[in-house]
């Protein structure tokens, strides 16, 4: 999946399962904050987006550190990238 993809599925999920306005959503949204989200509302997103994207995101630390939308969308790019075996823009600089 590209990252349009990956944006667009993360928002449909946001949109299907949290009825939160597409017009509200863009990256820099603080998901607790802006979106007005609570701990229960998270999980119900993560349990969604992990059948939309057939990964596991159990004993994963990096969920702890999601703080906007923006976030989800860098976290499921760099999921996809692992589990496809692409190379991150940062793993490229790093080979160079």
């Amino acid at each position: 999946m590209t990252r349009e993809e990956i944006i667009e599925a993360v928002n449909k999920t946001f949109i299907e399962i949290l009825e939160v306005p597409a017009e509200e959503l863009s990256p820099e949204k603080a998901i607790f904050k802006d979106l007005g989200l609570d701990s229960l509302d998270m999980v119900d997103l993560m349990t969604g987006l992990q059948r939309r994207f057939g990964i596991s995101l159990r004993q994963n630390e990096e969920i702890r550190k999601i703080v906007t939308l923006g976030d989800i969308y860098d976290f499921f790019v760099k999921m996809e990238q692992e589990h496809s075996g692409q190379k991150s823009p940062e793993q490229k600089k790093q080979d160079s």
